[in-house]
């Protein structure tokens, strides 16, 4: 039976041998779908365990990441409302217009990217894409709708997205981005660690690739991890955070968020890798510049994007010593 809204229910689970070995979150959320009859996010279901709403045998987990025994019995409090998305700016409305262009020329589009929304297409045909809204502004401005992606940001991270709009960049977008001839600045709002580098901090700690399926964690190191550094410069320091700027070196998923918690810098609001919610509404990471030579005229190109209001709203909370 499916607990209604505002309601809490006791479930129990057994784990089955099939499942030994697995994290106790994708476990987890397995079960939860077939219990609510929807899926329910990774980000959800690591909130429930850290909120001690599970137990396994009898004990609160130290993390949702686990691993399960054959014959465990796991218990979770249930309340659906609780395990809805979390809302975020891909709920609102959003509309590109040429005022969130940062930079176009006929070849080349950037766009200012808003937190909230996927930069590519999802397997979910009703959610936007900010691939989606360039392909549409350009087929209303007459411009054709050919897109294409060589540059990718999460969800929640706004800033700078540079696509191709004429096939003829695509070779050398593409050599640009893997070859490190891109020059990538993000800006982020960080826990303050004990102690705080007074120089730059150079990270250098291969990454592995998630696997499959949600909410999956790019790991430090393990089999296949492949090399990955990023520069870090402290921007300012504040009372309970840091303001830095972070310039990855390769290109890695997630790159910027592990190594950044790896340091001891986790960025605030993410899920993941550092602290959800509390004093942030999203992760506070923002693609501030981009530099590269233009793919065709091989001309120098730098495009850049103004911290969002929510980016300085937070920043402005954490300067004058709110929580």
């Amino acid at each position: 039976m499916v607990p209604s809204e505002g309601a809490r229910a006791r479930r129990h689970w057994r784990v089955a041998p099939s499942q030994a070995g697995l994290r106790l979150a994708d476990v987890l959320a397995s079960w939860l779908e077939e219990a609510l009859g929807r899926p329910v996010p990774m980000a959800r279901v690591r909130a429930l365990v850290a909120a001690g709403g599970v137990r396994v045998n009898g004990d609160a987990p130290r993390t949702a990441g686990q691993p399960l025994r054959a014959g465990q019995r796991v218990e979770a409090i249930v309340r659906p409302e609780l395990l809805r998305p979390r809302a975020t700016a891909s709920d609102r409305p959003f509309h590109l217009t040429s005022r969130a262009l940062l930079f176009r020329d006929g070849t080349l589009l950037a766009v200012d990217k808003p937190p909230g929304l996927p930069t590519h297409a999802t397997a979910d045909p009703s959610r936007p894409s900010l691939a989606g809204h360039v392909a549409r502004f350009l087929r209303e401005s007459g411009a054709g709708s050919y897109v294409a992606v060589h540059q990718r940001l999460d969800r929640d991270t706004s800033g700078v997205v540079l696509f191709a709009t004429d096939p003829r960049a695509n070779e050398g977008l593409a050599r640009a981005f893997s070859g490190r001839a891109v020059e990538k600045t993000y800006v982020a709002l960080t826990v303050r660690p004990a102690n705080v580098p007074r120089a730059g901090l150079h990270v250098s700690a291969p990454l592995s690739a998630p696997g499959p399926g949600v909410g999956r964690r790019v790991t430090i190191g393990g089999a296949g991890a492949k090399p990955a550094e990023t520069e870090v410069v402290v921007r300012e320091e504040l009372a309970e955070a840091l303001l830095v700027e972070a310039r990855p070196l390769t290109g890695r998923k997630h790159q910027v968020r592990v190594h950044l918690a790896h340091a001891g810098m986790a960025i605030l609001g993410d899920p993941v890798y550092g602290e959800a919610g509390g004093r942030a509404p999203r992760l506070m990471l923002h693609a501030r510049r981009l530099a590269l030579s233009h793919p065709l005229t091989g001309q120098p190109l730098a495009i850049e994007s103004p911290l969002p209001a929510d980016f300085e709203a937070v920043l402005a909370r954490l300067r004058s010593g709110e929580r």
